[in-house]
């Protein structure tokens, strides 16, 4: 085998691979962004309620929400300061302090670069034709 089918096998398996392997991670973090809804910014403030340590929010309907203040964002916090939430449109009741564009990231971007490694290696193998 010489080196031009060597480097023409590996450039089919790439490809294979790559967009195959490539668009199912890729397909998968799209799923995960959609399954854990959309996230709104909004200002909650810190409360003291009988069950404890609350923050309040208000969605866009105006219903106003709560869920403990359990976050490191919020223990040094006294009742009355201002935080940044973020809710899940879907449930507003649920909420976090910190910011949540991390949701099936890690898939997006590992499908998008075995994807361009696939389509890289298609064209390798399309140039390897005429070679």
């Amino acid at each position: 085998m010489d080196a031009l089918s060597l480097v023409s096998l590996l450039s089919e398996v790439l490809t294979l691979v790559g967009l195959v392997v490539g668009g199912v991670l890729f397909a998968a973090g799209l799923v995960v962004r959609g399954v854990k809804g959309r996230w709104m910014l909004t200002d909650g403030v810190i409360a003291s309620s009988p069950a404890g340590t609350v923050i309040r929010w208000f969605d866009r309907d105006g219903d106003v929400h709560e869920c403990p203040a359990t976050t490191h964002e919020t223990h040094r916090l006294a009742p009355g300061e201002d935080v940044l939430v973020w809710f899940n449109l879907r449930t507003p009741s649920r909420c976090r302090t910190h910011t949540p564009e991390a949701e099936g990231r890690a898939l997006r971007v590992t499908g998008l670069i075995l994807l361009g490694i696939g389509a890289a290696s298609g064209v390798l193998g399309i140039v390897l034709l005429f070679v």
